[in-house]
């Protein structure tokens, strides 16, 4: 069995160096490591050239989807492993992910693995959040093993993901999404709706998140998300993933400036966190639909 690795990179040469460290480290599994570099200006080709085993591939700069699906077209193993230029592999991360495809051969099986924030960074309140509230990834609601969670494909995290190269060829990640979010979770949807995916939670797989993510970029972030989620509905018009009805009401309500400030004195700041970020989330809809 052999598995690519495969990694979309964007103006981030530093932190892919890092994460190039690590993967290239990986042992007792045949790999390789694919970057696929989506338009970058830095110096990311010099950084890759320090990796000789590692296929570098260079694209105008397009969409993370375009560059992990020719990272995929590229890719030479029978199993695809999908992680972020942002990501430290930890010791056997590979070995880990070699173990369940061996024991599960289906081809319907796809392999989750743990990611966590790198400990050496500062942990913000906000990154604190964004992992107790699921908005980033939502580990506390699986067990290790195969999920009964009624819809497993919300958790195709494509930080630490992996798939038979056959599986993913039938399908692939939809070139419709322009920015970041949902394009994960909307290929996970198709690989289950179409193609019985059955989903392996495999903890002990795990990567560290190189990545800092303070309360300053929750507009951004949200706003981003929330255009992304209008993509989403339109190619999947069944799945519901923007509030409606009285929940948006709701919603719309708790987000006015002044409840928003009741909320964070005395609720608290993941309150605040939470009902903030479905107010950016809706002006991330609004701006995408035209609608108020």
């Amino acid at each position: 069995m052999k598995l690519s690795v495969i990694i979309p990179t964007h103006n981030r040469a530093d932190i892919l160096e890092l994460c190039l460290n690590k993967i290239t480290q990986q042992q007792g599994v045949d790999f390789e490591v694919i970057v696929v570099d989506d338009g970058s200006e830095d110096h990311t080709a010099k950084v890759v050239a320090g990796f000789k085993e590692v296929i570098y591939i260079k694209q105008k700069a397009s969409h993370q989807g375009t560059a992990r699906n020719k990272g995929a077209k590229k890719a030479t193993g029978d199993i695809l492993v999908f992680i972020g230029d942002d990501i430290l592999a930890e010791p056997g991360f590979l070995m880990q992910h070699a173990n369940i495809h061996t024991l599960n051969p289906g081809e319907e099986v796809v392999v989750l693995g743990y990611t966590a924030w790198d400990p050496f960074l500062e942990i913000t309140p906000y990154m604190e959040f964004l992992e107790s509230s699921g908005w980033q990834f939502a580990y506390f609601l699986l067990q290790p093993g195969f999920t009964d969670h009624p819809e497993p494909y919300k958790f195709f995290y494509t930080s630490n993901i992996s798939l038979k190269k056959s599986l993913f060829d039938k399908e692939k990640f939809s070139t419709k999404f322009t920015e970041y979010g949902w394009e994960d979770i909307e290929l996970g949807y198709r690989l289950w709706a179409k193609h019985g995916m059955r989903l392996y939670y495999e903890p002990d797989a795990v990567v560290l998140h190189h990545h800092t993510i303070s309360e300053s970029t929750l507009e951004k972030r949200m706003q981003t998300v929330g255009r992304s989620a209008v993509t989403f509905e339109k190619l999947q018009p069944d799945v519901q993933v923007i509030p409606r009805g009285a929940k948006a009401i709701l919603l719309k309500f708790l987000a006015q400036p002044i409840i928003l400030a009741f909320i964070r004195f005395f609720g608290g700041v993941n309150s605040y966190y939470k009902f903030k970020s479905w107010q950016q989330f809706l002006e991330g809809v609004k701006e995408a639909t035209g609608k108020k």
